[in-house]
């Protein structure tokens, strides 16, 4: 099966693009490397050498789960515990990457069965009204209990299945780097959008997408 394959300089403009302006966490490819090098992708990059270092999509989606709790200001301690705990009881190597989180700012909550629980302090029983009032980690869709695709922005998605996991226009199997690069060279908008069959709304969606990977 093919699947995303990233660099972590890649993977942390990804990662930064799609923080928010007023809770962004400033991600970059050293924060990657050292969230790989404790663990927090799948073990067997920890001893990765840096110049061979990659990581895949389940690993990019694990980062992009730390790096939306940091913004919502979970500490350090609280992500690991949660890590921690859900790689125990799941038996996953990426549990960032199969369950669906929340937030309260302080904790890491989760689907346990029929539960919730708070997986940052070791499966601790929530009351599922709080549900309510928790903040998801959004942008991503799961298929059979693993993330199948993130949209970092509105338009926009990864999917591993999908041109080997680039960023690409929803629903389509256009990266809009191809889309970029023939604005770039001249082209102009109403040719592309009519060339390629997407609206105008899904071009600026992709260049507004590559114009924030490029600052």
């Amino acid at each position: 099966m093919y699947e995303g394959i990233y660099a972590p300089p890649t993977a942390a403009r990804y990662l930064l693009a799609a923080c928010a302006a007023d809770r962004a966490y400033p991600v970059t490819s050293r924060h990657l490397i050292r969230w790989i090098r404790k663990g927090l992708a799948h073990p067997d990059l920890a001893d990765v050498p840096g110049r061979d270092l990659t990581i895949a999509f389940h690993d990019l989606v694990s980062m992009r789960v730390i790096a939306a709790l940091r913004a919502a200001g979970v500490t350090w301690p609280r992500i690991h515990a949660a890590e921690t705990w859900l790689r125990r009881h799941t038996g996953q190597q990426r549990p960032f990457a199969t369950e669906q989180l929340w937030t309260d700012h302080s904790d890491v909550l989760s689907d346990f069965g029929d539960r919730l629980i708070a997986a940052s302090r070791h499966g601790q029983l929530a009351m599922s009204i709080v549900k309510d009032y928790l903040i998801p980690v959004s942008g991503l869709r799961f298929t059979d209990q693993i993330a199948a695709s993130w949209s970092p922005q509105p338009g926009v998605v990864l999917d591993p299945a999908v041109q080997f996991g680039e960023p690409c226009i929803q629903h389509t199997r256009i990266p809009t780097s191809a889309l970029a690069s023939l604005i770039r060279g001249g082209d102009p908008p109403d040719l592309v959008a009519r060339s390629y069959g997407i609206t105008p709304e899904e071009l600026t969606s992709a260049l507004r997408w590559e114009q924030k990977i490029a600052a």
